[in-house]
């Protein structure tokens, strides 16, 4: 999430496809992705993985952001 933007955010973009059914991840900044698509803030990030994580610290951190993306997307009826 090394990203230019304020506040960076890791979202879920639902496209234009049949009635918006795309998703997929994308960074922007906070202030302009709807909240409730909102999947991992920055701060949190740093929290979990901390300044400058090993590979083995993202790989397990990897599929706790892959289940919350999937609750999300099941929520919403995709």
């Amino acid at each position: 999430m090394d990203s230019s933007a304020e506040l960076p955010v890791l979202y879920i973009n639902y496209g234009p496809g049949d009635g918006g059914t795309e998703a997929e991840l994308d960074v922007w900044a906070a202030s302009l992705v709807y909240q409730a698509d909102i999947v991992l803030t920055r701060a949190t990030a740093l929290d979990q993985l901390g300044e400058e994580p090993n590979s083995e610290t993202i790989a397990a951190f990897l599929p706790k952001v892959q289940k919350a993306v999937d609750q999300m997307i099941s929520v919403r009826g995709m």
